[in-house]
């Protein structure tokens, strides 16, 4: 509420009622929304955990993704077939090792947090998205949107951990942290 600007409900502190519904089998899962306050259901919300660690995106323009990631165990997961195109791939092939499972960290955290943005999540393959070496969406043939309105926002969720907010906006956006 307090990030909402929303005064907290009565008796109930600072709560923000959300609700995850699968839109497509209705499970208890997929996409969060904002169910209350009243004044707040238009938010977008969205959530990322990495180990101990959670991260919790909002924002009054609508729909938006995060997600966070541990490079150390995305780098112990075998995902590059799976998530990366080959020219990613050749990308992260001329960095240090080091340099590469950081890059390969932000890569997949950019496509995972444009996946949670649309609400497909990983029903659709993460090779779709071409992602250049800079961090931007190049490419994506079946976009639900056009790319230039994409705003992607890096941040550092914590030690050994890359986080990636994506949000739809025609001007730039603010990324504001708070723990």
């Amino acid at each position: 509420a307090r990030v909402a600007g929303q005064p907290p409900a009565a008796g109930r502190g600072t709560s923000v009622g959300l609700e995850q519904r699968c839109t497509r089998c209705g499970g208890p899962h997929g996409r969060a929304r904002v169910v209350s306050p009243a004044a707040c259901t238009g938010w977008g919300v969205s959530l990322s955990r990495a180990g101990a660690s959670v991260a919790i995106a909002v924002s009054p323009l609508g729909e938006v993704g995060i997600d966070i990631e541990s490079i150390d165990a995305l780098t112990r997961r075998d995902v590059d077939d799976v998530a990366f195109t080959s020219s990613e791939l050749a990308a992260l092939g001329t960095l240090g090792p080091l340099a590469a499972a950081r890059a390969r960290t932000r890569l997949w955290t950019i496509k995972e947090a444009v996946l949670k943005l649309t609400g497909d999540g990983l029903n659709v393959d993460p090779r779709d998205l071409s992602v250049s070496s800079t961090g931007t969406l190049i490419a994506w043939p079946n976009a639900p949107f056009a790319l230039p309105r994409l705003r992607l926002l890096a941040f550092d969720p914590g030690r050994g951990l890359v986080g990636t907010v994506a949000v739809l906006a025609d001007t730039p956006v603010r990324l504001m942290l708070h723990e």
